[in-house]
């Protein structure tokens, strides 16, 4: 796809419980925001704007929070050795620097200690809402919407069958819209397994999910792998299924005796071939059952974390709207 030039925009974005802030979006109760389109967002360089105010405060805060500690170190030891000479002048002396640094730093924390967690709410919530602007800019999405406060729970994707041994689960960012007339969910997702070590854990998935209806009429499901180089989140829930075919790293699998290319389409399986690992997306796992479709790529942490003391990855992005926007060209017509 041709990279298109990025206009500058008015950044618009919801904040929870923020007293002060400017809340320049119409929104619905429970945090709802409905995704806007305005050309080609220029989310990249918003959010770099964005994270770099972030983390010059927080480099400021913690410099001034370590003065602030030195100094009031250095405070509390004069006064214990005014307190150790034992006399009335010493003791009047050292007691009233204590009580003045206590309050000080009481003070100090009542005045800064919602100024760091009200900038972060609104950085993250910028970053989350340009980020899907720009991921669902395409015409085809129509009523795209994020819920802030909404999350994934594990029935909800348990039963797509693709890991198994999932103790625990992650999620945020979740968009909920339609693509050319069917509706989909889509979100940030990560499962995880028990680790080798007693109450530790270990990633069995990180990255985004996808999930819309389909029209098939099949026996059991088939799950398409299309694994990276590095195999990483390979789907482990497979102990039903049999390996039908395999082409270099696009692996199907099925219910023994199955036949994809009769249940899915040829034309869908070259489709689906045309999907590629790269140092960015780095596993692709698609589930089909009768009525459910359910996509899991694997990104690596250019996409999977927020970027705070690094800058934001822009390639890494586009290319993810890219993913983003094949896949749903491919599987929505199903």
């Amino acid at each position: 796809m041709s990279k298109k030039k990025e206009n500058k925009v008015e950044v618009k974005v919801v904040e929870e419980n923020s007293d002060n802030a400017e809340v320049k979006a119409e929104v619905k109760p429970s945090n709802i925001y409905y995704l806007k389109k305005d050309g080609d967002q220029p989310f990249a360089e918003t959010v770099e704007n964005e994270r770099k105010t972030l983390f010059k405060y927080y480099k400021t805060v913690s410099t001034r929070n370590n003065i602030i500690m030195f100094i009031s170190v250095a405070i509390f030891i004069a006064a214990f050795v005014l307190l150790m000479q034992n006399t009335t002048w010493g003791m009047i002396s050292g007691w009233v620097l204590v009580g003045l640094t206590v309050v000080g730093m009481v003070t100090y924390h009542l005045i800064t200690r919602n100024a760091y967690p009200r900038m972060s709410k609104h950085y993250f919530n910028t970053f989350w809402t340009l980020s899907n602007e720009f991921l669902f800019n395409d015409s085809e999405f129509k009523d795209c919407f994020i819920d802030f406060s909404e999350k994934y729970q594990l029935a909800d994707v348990a039963g797509d069958r693709v890991y198994k041994d999932v103790i625990d689960i992650a999620s945020r960012n979740l968009v909920h819209g339609s693509y050319n007339g069917k509706d989909f969910t889509f979100g940030e997702l990560a499962f995880y397994k028990a680790g080798a070590r007693k109450n530790s854990r270990e990633v069995i998935f990180v990255g985004r999910h996808l999930a819309l209806n389909n029209k098939l009429a099949i026996q059991g499901r088939y799950l398409i792998n299309i694994r990276g180089e590095k195999e990483l989140d390979l789907p482990n829930d497979i102990d039903d299924l049999v390996e039908l075919s395999r082409d270099g790293n696009f692996v199907i699998y099925g219910l023994e005796g199955s036949d994809p290319v009769k249940d899915l389409g040829k034309d869908l399986i070259n489709k689906l071939k045309s999907i590629h690992t790269t140092d960015v997306l780095l596993n692709v796992n698609v589930v089909f059952w009768s009525g459910r479709t359910s996509v899991y790529l694997s990104y690596d942490d250019a996409i999977v974390a927020i970027p705070f003391t690094t800058e934001l990855k822009a390639e890494a992005y586009r290319e993810l709207r890219n993913n983003v926007e094949d896949v749903f060209e491919i599987l929505a017509d199903l």
